[in-house]
């Protein structure tokens, strides 16, 4: 079974999202393979949904529950 939170070129894609988002895991996020796919919960609920090759290039997808979990804030400038 591969360990996704050690994979470098899921954790690349996944990491490149975040940033643009300007968020962050926590940690005790968990990865389920799918069949195509992996899935990031959070309290048992997929907030990320990972395309895997060679269907796709681990293209990141939100769901209905990411924005439960990272709330982005509006910079305001002073």
């Amino acid at each position: 079974m591969i360990n996704w939170k050690e994979h470098k070129e899921l954790q690349q894609a996944l990491h490149a999202h975040l940033s643009k988002r300007g968020v962050a895991l926590s940690g005790d996020e968990l990865y389920e393979s799918g069949i195509d796919c992996v899935f990031v919960t959070i309290q048992d609920n997929p907030v990320f949904i990972i395309g895997l090759p060679p269907v796709s290039n681990y293209p990141v997808d939100e769901t209905e529950y990411t924005h439960r979990y990272f709330q982005v804030s509006k910079k305001i400038a002073v």
